[in-house]
């Protein structure tokens, strides 16, 4: 229960927390549920628990101040990743050396290499730039024969893949406007009226490509 409970709560949890979530599997058990089943009670009590639920920085003695190493693990965690922190950057918050020289970059570029950090590009792309509201738009069919429910999913992944893209590539800022190039499948490139882009996969392709 400690491991489980450690990284729900993207923390270390203590005795008495533990003892409080074995408690409800023994109660459980008690009244004739199986062990299986008891043990899910605890863990139904691990997932509505405030630490699980809410990402809760406490300031230091009542006063403003940094935060803690595991409360930066877990705002790193959720915005680069969007689930808890992995056992690696949990275990240096909990040893307190994330803010050590280098420790901090490191981690970055390491959870930035994982697949997981798609979900930056998924959910703080969408809503900075607007895609999840695509869903609303409803253009004139007989203005826009060709749009479909296909091609605004696309159009929302080609927004997606450009995001990624100049994260992982570090690309400079001012990319966002500049750039002579996108991502785009066949059925994206024939709405543009591009040229010379088939398949269903999506590639990068430029003005100077096309």
């Amino acid at each position: 229960m400690t491991p489980l409970a450690r990284m729900a709560y993207r923390r270390p949890v203590t005795k008495a927390e533990v003892v409080q979530l074995v408690d409800v599997a023994r109660r459980a058990n008690d009244t004739g549920f199986a062990a299986d089943q008891a043990v899910q009670f605890s863990i139904q009590a691990m997932l509505v628990s405030p630490h699980f639920l809410f990402r809760i920085e406490r300031d230091p003695k009542g006063q403003y101040g940094p935060i803690s190493d595991l409360e930066l693990a877990t705002r790193l965690s959720y915005f680069l990743w969007s689930p808890m922190p992995d056992e690696e950057l949990l275990s240096l918050a909990e040893a307190n050396k994330l803010r050590k020289t280098g420790v901090l970059d490191q981690q970055i570029k390491r959870m930035l290499a994982s697949p997981k950090s798609e979900a930056l590009a998924e959910n703080f792309a969408g809503q900075w730039l607007e895609t999840r509201s695509l869903a609303a738009v409803k253009p004139d069919v007989l203005q826009f024969p060709i749009w479909s429910a296909a091609l605004q999913e696309d159009m929302a992944a080609e927004t997606r893949l450009f995001f990624d893209h100049m994260l992982r590539e570090n690309r400079p800022v001012s990319e966002f406007v500049t750039a002579d190039y996108s991502f785009l499948n066949a059925r994206l490139a024939r709405h543009y009226g591009i040229e010379n882009v088939d398949g269903p996969g999506w590639i990068a392709a430029s003005s100077t490509s096309i």
